[in-house]
């Protein structure tokens, strides 16, 4: 006699932890971040969050919108994959039942069979769950195979329930929003420095934005595609504040420097940042820089620009090339956006910049145009936006 058909069994999104699971001691903490994360990008949604062993779970409740809830699921850090799974009993006569109706209602010709039994309490193993399903799928028409197979079924049995889906979806990984503390990043209106965000806020870095625009309002800036980046990137990390600080007061000062005031605009972003850092209790301050990309991005002018910095300065994107930057951007959903005109305060400075300054130079450069009065100065300026 048929079973029930697979779109009456209980469902529930199951995900597993990436690196997470090799934090020893810390792992509770991590996990507990990861759950508050999820969380937040969940709000609004009818769901409830459980924490297993080596998963966390989200149960939709009837009315919840399941794919918009796989959609925020996919920006998570902190999984190494997740899938919508069918609750079956901790049994094999029920994992076999719900495996079956799974594979009807799929349409499969052929199937590889993987069966986990993370629970060793049971009378039973994972080699008893995979012959008995492979029995079922026989019956029901689909040939289990482990070479030249069009599905996979994956069967994960815990000392409650058993999970049965047709397949994983990768996710980023890395380690969860805020577990690396907080960070400032240097966002430009171009493609890199969004890309930069990311791949922090992947290594568990929560973002202070600093914005840096050439208006003589800051309200033009907030009404431009800047906000439309950083919603981009609220999908990753909802939680925020972005730093509007105006650039007339530096160039109004390095008007007379000539092929250097590139390398001075840079040390003046940083020293802004370093403030802003020590204001938020920030560790590290993060750019979109890339070794030679540009006539300016030397490593000569990294080293100088950093000049009276205290507070370290990363650059995710250091060894990587424009389309490697352009491919991610893609990816993350922020290209459209970057690619809107806009006026560029970088972009406004870098024609002919130095390509070799040494320190000693900086530091007289630093010296002649009063760069740190310069950053507090602007700092005061700063409009602030920020989430709840």
């Amino acid at each position: 006699m048929p079973g029930k058909s697979a779109a009456e069994r209980k469902k529930v999104i199951v995900l597993r932890f990436g690196e997470l699971w090799l934090r020893g001691k810390n792992r509770g903490n991590y996990i507990t971040g990861l759950r508050r994360n999820l969380l937040r990008l969940l709000a609004g949604q009818k769901a409830v969050v459980r924490v297993q062993y080596d998963k966390m779970l989200i149960e939709p409740e009837a009315e919840a919108d399941v794919p918009r809830i796989e959609e925020s699921v996919r920006h998570l850090f902190g999984i190494s994959n997740y899938e919508v799974a069918h609750v079956a009993e901790p049994n094999i006569k029920d994992i076999t039942k719900a495996s079956t109706e799974l594979l009807r209602s799929s349409g499969t010709k052929s199937v590889r069979i993987n069966a986990h039994r993370a629970y060793k309490g049971f009378d039973f193993n994972s080699i008893d769950i995979t012959k008995k399903v492979a029995a079922a799928a026989e019956k029901a028409g689909v040939a289990p195979t482990l070479h030249g197979y069009s599905s996979q079924l994956f069967i994960s049995v815990s000392k409650d329930a058993a999970y049965v889906s047709m397949g994983k979806q990768r996710a980023y990984g890395g380690l969860p929003v805020g577990s690396s503390g907080k960070g400032v990043v240097l966002l430009s209106g171009g493609i890199d420095s969004p890309v930069a965000a990311w791949y922090a806020m992947k290594r568990g870095i929560s973002p202070i934005y600093l914005h840096f625009h050439g208006f003589s309002d800051a309200t033009e800036a907030m009404r431009s595609k800047m906000p439309l980046i950083i919603n981009r990137l609220a999908a990753y990390a909802p939680q925020y504040k972005v730093y509007y600080v105006p650039t007339h007061v530096f160039q109004l000062a390095a008007m007379r420097a000539g092929r250097y005031e590139l390398i001075l605009l840079k040390s003046f972003m940083l020293r802004v940042a370093e403030l802003v850092a020590r204001k938020e209790g920030a560790e590290a301050i993060f750019t979109g820089e890339s070794l030679g990309q540009v006539a300016s991005q030397t490593t000569s002018n990294m080293q100088a620009e950093q000049y009276g910095l205290r507070m370290q300065v990363l650059r995710p994107l250091i060894g990587f090339d424009k389309q490697e930057i352009i491919s991610k951007a893609n990816e993350i959903g922020t290209y459209e956006q970057s690619i809107l005109p806009y006026k560029d305060v970088c972009s406004i400075n870098s024609k002919n910049p130095a390509t070799r300054t040494d320190v000693e130079l900086m530091a007289k450069l630093a010296r002649d145009f009063k760069i740190s009065a310069l950053a507090r100065r602007s700092l005061k300026l700063a409009c602030v936006a920020e989430t709840g």
